[in-house]
């Protein structure tokens, strides 16, 4: 096989396969989350049947609670543009500027005032916060 034919070969193999897992995880979860319906929906079933009390019903009690991370995106993103900003600027051989670098450190200095501003407030639904009163015990 010549390597012309290799390199086309190359970009369609892993455009396929990368769909093919995009496909594969998607379906996964979906089964997944149908699967954890259909139990709670047993359960609730059964509850009803022996005349006990349903618990409180909530919109999508499977949803994970997703908890923003400005910070660290904020942080990545800006290093990242600051390290190929000066490893072009080094090496001029590339033939490009140097500022395309500033991108995703634009990026991440943008995730870093959104979490001055906003990223610090409480977010609902997280379970990792205490309770501003609480003491621990003695």
């Amino acid at each position: 096989m010549s390597p012309q034919v290799l390199g086309v070969f190359v970009p369609i193999i892993a455009i396929v396969l990368g769909m093919a897992v995009a496909v594969v995880t998607i379906m996964a979860r979906y089964r997944l989350r149908s699967e954890l319906w259909e139990l709670r929906h047993r359960e609730r079933l059964v509850l009803i049947e022996k005349g006990l009390e349903l618990p409180p019903e909530t919109l999508d009690p499977f949803a994970s609670v997703q908890r923003p991370r400005p910070l660290l995106r904020g942080l990545v993103l800006l290093f990242v543009g600051v390290a190929i900003t000066v490893a072009v600027h080094e090496d001029q051989s590339f033939g490009v500027s140097y500022l395309f670098g500033m991108v995703p450190a634009a990026a991440g200095l943008g995730y870093l005032v959104y979490y001055a501003i906003e990223g610090r407030h409480e977010v609902p639904g997280r379970k990792d916060a205490a309770p501003p009163d609480s003491s621990p015990p003695i």
